[in-house]
């Protein structure tokens, strides 16, 4: 191997490494919330939907789905898509159990919180250079969030003792959580050490910190969460 390409190795083993020791700290971190509670916390979304599928019924301009329904047609209960009202509770006791160093609740790059991330918006647009920048937000329609303007600007980023950055989708509700495996240190890129998780769990289950299955992206010559946590473990991860 060249010398370029060992150091390339390096770097990619290292991230893997810091990766691995992020993901246990999160799963770790929950697990003692939910055993420090005596209860599942309501912050996570259904690891086996109880109400089947959905489908959409009306349609807007762009092209969205503007009204969901059940199968059989019946509206969409309020918690289709999980438990969420203990997410605001359950993010204050990981400020604590993880130890944040640093909270930035909006404006996180002017305060020196983050780095200069890409959002999902100029991520889809750099892969997709025709799309135009209506195009590029529609096609990630429901996660502004993390479009890159509000990241920078309106989102809550926590800064922890071992230099792990965290940014909630929702600090409230939304159990979707951004983490940079190592903070500053670069290359601070969607699926190099960007990643996406998500909380799933039920009311007969612990939490579980899996891959989030929306609002994620992967810059160029990254993996998605996903895929790194098949390498990780070796097995076809389905959650």
């Amino acid at each position: 191997m060249t010398l370029p390409s060992l150091i390339g190795h390096y770097k990619q083993k290292a991230l893997q490494e810091q990766f691995k020791v992020s993901y246990s700290l999160l799963q770790q971190a929950f697990l003692k919330i939910e055993a420090d509670w005596g209860y599942t916390p309501n912050c996570y979304y259904w690891d086996t939907n109880p109400y089947g599928g959905q489908q959409c019924v009306e349609y807007k301009e762009n092209g969205d789905c503007n009204k969901w329904v059940l199968e059989d047609g019946s509206a969409l209960p309020k918690d289709y898509n999980g438990l969420m009202g203990d997410c605001s509770a359950v993010y204050g006791a990981l400020e604590k159990t993880l130890q944040v160093i640093s909270k930035c609740e909006g404006q996180a790059f002017a305060k020196n919180c983050i780095p200069e991330y890409e959002g999902l918006d100029t991520v889809t647009k750099s892969n997709n250079p025709d799309l135009s920048d209506t195009e590029a937000k529609s096609a990630n329609a429901g996660c502004a969030a993390f479009f890159k303007e509000r990241l920078l600007t309106t989102q809550t980023a926590y800064v922890y003792k071992n230099g792990m950055i965290m940014i909630p989708y929702n600090v409230t509700s939304y159990p979707i959580i951004l983490v940079d495996i190592n903070g500053k240190k670069g290359p601070n890129k969607w699926g190099h050490d960007l990643f996406a998780f998500q909380l799933r769990g039920s009311m007969k289950t612990s939490l579980k910190v899996s891959a989030s299955d929306r609002c994620w992206t992967v810059e160029k010559g990254g993996i998605s969460t996903k895929e790194m946590l098949e390498n990780m473990y070796g097995v076809k991860y389905t959650k």
